[in-house]
C-alpha cells in the first residue's frame, strides 16, 4: 500500500563531498607517513566519506584510486588488487601483502586552510574501477583524468549542472554510478551530498529538506520511492537520471505522472558512466529507449547486434599491473555486451544482455522483453527472467518473481498473455530478488535459483 511519509523523520549524517575534500591535506600526510605514495592507493570500504577524502588525497600525488566493494568475495578482492597493481589499502582489516590503514584513521582526518592541489596529468590514470560483474566476474576499468573529464562534460550537456546545484548520492561510490557524481560536481562547482547507502525513507527526507536538485537512482529504487510517499517530489528536484538496469514502461509511467523528472540513461564503467541519455522522459515512452548519443560519442551496431563504442570517455583499457594501454578495445572501440539499435535519426535503444539470451527450442528469447510484459501482471513486485536448463529444449524461459501471486497463478497469467514464444514456462517466487551492490539484478544468483528449482 502506498503511504505517505510523515512530516517529522528521524535526522540522518549528510556531509558533501568539498567539506570531505578539506580533509584531503590530512589524509595525504598520513598516507605519505604510511608509504603510500608510489602505486595505486585501494579502499575497501562502503563509507562515501573515505572515498570522498582519499580521491583528492590520491590525486595529489598522481595516484589512481581504487574503491572496492568490501562485499565482494576475498578472493575476488585478492585478484583486483593485483591485477591493478594497488599498494596500501584503506580497509577495515589487512590484506596479505600490502600495507594497511584503517579506515577510522581516514574518517579521523581534520579539515585544514588547503585543499591539497591534483598531480594528475590529463591522460595518467585517475580511477581503477570495477565493473559491477552482474553476468560475470569483475574486472577493474582503468580511466585517466581526461577519460572522467570528458565524461563529466558530455553529460552536463543533457543533464546540466551549475555552482550551487546539489546532487544527492545515494549509490554506492565504489561503482562508476556514484563516483562519477563525485567527478560532475567538482567540475560544476556544485555539491554532492553523500548519503551511505540507499534508504528510501532517508533518501525522500533529503529530497524534501536539502534543496536537492539531482539524483541518481537503478529502477529498483524508484520504485521504493514511489512505495514511500504518494506525493510529488519538491519542485527543486530537476533531474533524475535512472540507469543501471532496465526500466520498466509501467514503473516509467507510475513515475511520470506523479511527476518525478526521469532521465533514463546508458553507460557503464568502461565508458566513465554515460554514453546516452533522455533529456526528459515523456509519456508514451518504449523500454529501452536513450535519445541520441551524448557529443563525443561514436556508436556502432556489431554483426552480431552489440553496441560498440568510441569516444573519449571510453577507457584506456583493462587494468594490469603495469597499467598497459589498450586490452578490451579494438582500434579505440569498446564492443559491450549489451544488444542495441540504432535508427535512421541516431536514436539508441538498448534491448538486453547478449549474455542473457535464453535459447528455447532453437528460438531466441530476450528476457528484458519478457520482463516487460510480466510487469503488467497484476500482483508482480518485481522479476527477471532466465533459462534453465532442460534436456529437450536446451533451455526454459523461467520468472523468477516477487509479489503476491503464486507460481501457479502467474503462469495462468502468462498462458492468457503472452506469446507461445515468450512465454515462460516455469516460476519461483522469491521474497526479494538477488541484486549486487549497486542495485543491478544479480543475474548470475538469479539463474543459480531457476537452475535449482
Amino acid at each position: 500500500m502506498i503511504r505517505s511519509m510523515p512530516a517529522r523523520t528521524p535526522s540522518m549524517p549528510l556531509i558533501t563531498a568539498r567539506e570531505l575534500s578539506a580533509r584531503a591535506a590530512a589524509a595525504a600526510a598520513l598516507l605519505q607517513r604510511a608509504g603510500a605514495c608510489t602505486a595505486p592507493l585501494a579502499v575497501v570500504s562502503a563509507s562515501p566519506a573515505a572515498i570522498g577524502v582519499l580521491a583528492p588525497a590520491a590525486a595529489s600525488f598522481g595516484l589512481p584510486l581504487l574503491p572496492l566493494d568490501p562485499a565482494l568475495p576475498e578472493e575476488i578482492i585478492a585478484q583486483l588488487l593485483a591485477q591493478t597493481g594497488a599498494g596500501v589499502v584503506v580497509a577495515e582489516r589487512a590484506y596479505a601483502g600490502h600495507g594497511h590503514i584503517a579506515v577510522d584513521e581516514i574518517l579521523a582526518c581534520r579539515a585544514t586552510a588547503a585543499v591539497p592541489p591534483s598531480r594528475l596529468g590529463p591522460d595518467d590514470i585517475a580511477l581503477l574501477v570495477a565493473t559491477s560483474g552482474s553476468s560475470g566476474q569483475p574486472r577493474a576499468v582503468m580511466l585517466t583524468a581526461r577519460n572522467l573529464a570528458a565524461a563529466a562534460q558530455a553529460a552536463a550537456t543533457r543533464t546540466p549542472l551549475h555552482p550551487g546545484d546539489r546532487w544527492l548520492a545515494c549509490l554506492p561510490l565504489f561503482h562508476i554510478g556514484g563516483f562519477s557524481i563525485l567527478t560532475r560536481c567538482a567540475l560544476a562547482g556544485a555539491d554532492a551530498v553523500l548519503l551511505p547507502g540507499f534508504d528510501a525513507a532517508r533518501v525522500w527526507q533529503a529530497l524534501r529538506t536539502e534543496c536537492i536538485t539531482h539524483l541518481s537512482l537503478v529502477p529498483a529504487m524508484l520504485a521504493q520511492l514511489l512505495e514511500c510517499s504518494a506525493e510529488a517530489p519538491p519542485a527543486t528536484l530537476r533531474h533524475v537520471l535512472i540507469g543501471g538496469a532496465a526500466l520498466s514502461a509501467e514503473l516509467a509511467q507510475r513515475a511520470v505522472r506523479r511527476g518525478w523528472p526521469l532521465q533514463p540513461t546508458y553507460g557503464m564503467s568502461e565508458t566513465a558512466s554515460q554514453v546516452a541519455t533522455l533529456e526528459r522522459l515523456s509519456l508514451p515512452w518504449r523500454a529501452g529507449q536513450l535519445g541520441p548519443p551524448l557529443p563525443g560519442v561514436e556508436l556502432a551496431v556489431t554483426q552480431d547486434g552489440k553496441l560498440k563504442i568510441r569516444g573519449p570517455m571510453v577507457m584506456a583499457g583493462y587494468a594490469n599491473p603495469g597499467h598497459r594501454r589498450g586490452d578490451g578495445l579494438e582500434d579505440g572501440w569498446f564492443v559491450s555486451n549489451d544488444l542495441a539499435e540504432i535508427d535512421d535519426t541516431g536514436e539508441l535503444r538498448i534491448i538486453g544482455r547478449a549474455d542473457a539470451v535464453i535459447i528455447s527450442g532453437g528460438k531466441k528469447v530476450h528476457p528484458a522483453v519478457v520482463e516487460e510484459q510480466l510487469l503488467r501482471c497484476p500482483g508482480v513486485a518485481a522479476v527477471a527472467v532466465t533459462g534453465r536448463s532442460d534436456a529437450t529444449w536446451g533451455e526454459i524461459v523461467t520468472a523468477v518473481y516477487s509479489g503476491t501471486l503464486d507460481e501457479t497463478e502467474l503462469l495462468a497469467w502468462c498462458r492468457a498473455h503472452i506469446s507461445s514464444a515468450l512465454r515462460p514456462r516455469a516460476a519461483l517466487r522469491v521474497a526479494a530478488l538477488p541484486q549486487l551492490s549497486n542495485g543491478k539484478p544479480d543475474r548470475q544468483a538469479i539463474r543459480q535459483l531457476a537452475e535449482a528449482m
